[in-house]
């Protein structure tokens, strides 16, 4: 059985690889917006960041519970929501990198809704 210790150490392990990897795509990204970097180098490395992601989510929401049970001296009820705002925040972020265009696909729809206010708030009183 692992202890709360080498479970911490473990996420802090994952953690770094993590931000590596969003290092290393960020990077990559910025060598696109210059016309300098490779697209499909880009997509392979989000989708590497998301299986990574995937997994360490599976790891630390196994693992969340019990370390707060140990380390915290709240009750059982607080802690069932501060690991349920968690896990919706893993979804959330999960949904953003599902496949190469997950963010442009959130941003497209965000921008479609502006647009929409736009047109229905300011457009609509123009001169006839």
């Amino acid at each position: 059985m692992t202890t709360s210790t080498e479970a911490l150490d473990e996420l802090v392990r994952q953690h770094d690889m993590l931000r590596a990897s969003m290092d290393h795509c960020e990077h990559l990204a910025d060598l696109v917006d210059v016309g300098r970097g490779n697209l499909g180098e880009l997509v392979g490395l989000v989708a590497t960041l998301r299986e990574a992601f995937v997994a360490h989510n599976h790891y630390e929401e196994q693992i969340l519970r019990p370390i707060l049970r140990t380390h915290d001296a709240v009750g059982e009820t607080r802690i069932a929501y501060m690991v349920a705002d968690h896990v919706q925040e893993h979804r959330a972020l999960l949904q953003r990198l599902d496949g190469p265009t997950g963010e442009l696909r959130a941003t497209v729809y965000s921008l479609r809704a502006h647009l929409a206010r736009e047109e229905r708030y300011f457009l609509s009183a123009r001169v006839g």
